[in-house]
């Protein structure tokens, strides 16, 4: 059975996050293991000799900034090991106060290298990742929309954790929220997508294609963003009526198809908006 991790609650002002780990095994097959996030404090203040490895990146920023961040990551990647984890989710915004850094960096190298790897301790998101890799073998994007354009079908959506290997190229820029840091500003490729996401009660999902059609550069939105154009008409209202969590898993093609079957077969239902 596949193991993911909750490294901490999630965040006070998510909604719809908490999942029943029975009803995970049952319908899913995923067994949720919580942990104490003092277990990767403890990792990260063992590791202090840990050092960014120059090179790694092709951008270049703060230097003690990147040494916190990649010993963040070099520790979650530790506990991963540790329990067996193919993923997890972190409620990373306690790290601030304890660590003086953010797991932005980390997820996103994490990603990349096929660790599923989900912020602010977002379990649907965190579940809708896995199932996304696991069944199109491609990675995710978990952002939060941030504003809709209802008469054009379009909305933007952003956050500060890009997979690396889902941008066309990248910058480093701190956490938006709290300035401190490192966060990824990756430009993603204009073209196809599909935006996905289960309910915490694991009865219902959201599937919607749209195309990518441009990459923005605001300053009061996190680093990487988006503006999506969905295909369906009216599509844009599910955000409006009836959205079953925060964040979304924004994944490259249209894969509508697969997901669908496979959420079915499982006794899910498509949300209704």
């Amino acid at each position: 059975m596949d193991r993911l991790g909750i490294l901490g609650a999630p965040s006070d002002w998510l909604i719809s996050c908490h999942v029943d780990p029975e009803m995970t095994k049952k319908v899913l097959g995923i067994e949720l293991v919580s942990l104490d996030i003092k277990e990767l404090s403890d990792l990260y203040n063992e590791n202090k000799d840990v050092i960014y490895p120059k090179g790694l990146l092709h951008a270049s920023f703060d230097e003690n900034e990147l040494n916190k961040a990649y010993r963040l990551y070099f520790s979650i990647k530790e506990l991963v090991k540790k329990h067996n984890l193919k993923g997890f989710t972190i409620r990373c915004f306690d790290l601030l106060g304890t660590l003086h850094t953010t797991a932005c960096l980390g997820l996103s190298l994490l990603n990349e290298e096929g660790i599923i790897a989900s912020c602010e301790g977002d379990v649907p998101a965190m579940i809708s990742m896995f199932l996304a890799n696991k069944l199109l073998k491609k990675h995710g994007f978990q952002a939060n929309p941030s504003y809709i354009l209802q008469d054009s079908n379009e909305f933007v959506i952003a956050h500060c954790t890009l997979p690396l290997d889902m941008c066309n190229s990248y910058k480093l820029d701190t956490h938006f929220e709290s300035n401190t840091g490192v966060a990824i500003k990756g430009e993603m490729q204009v073209g196809p997508v599909t935006v996905f996401r289960v309910s915490a009660d694991l009865k219902q999902y959201i599937i919607l294609e749209g195309e990518i059609e441009q990459n923005l550069n605001q300053t009061d939105l996190c680093r990487t963003q988006i503006k999506i154009k969905l295909n369906s008409p009216d599509n844009v209202r599910y955000f409006l009526k009836n959205p079953i969590g925060n964040h979304h898993i924004i994944t490259y093609g249209h894969n509508k198809s697969v997901l669908d079957k496979y959420l079915k077969d499982k006794g899910l239902q498509a949300v209704k908006y």
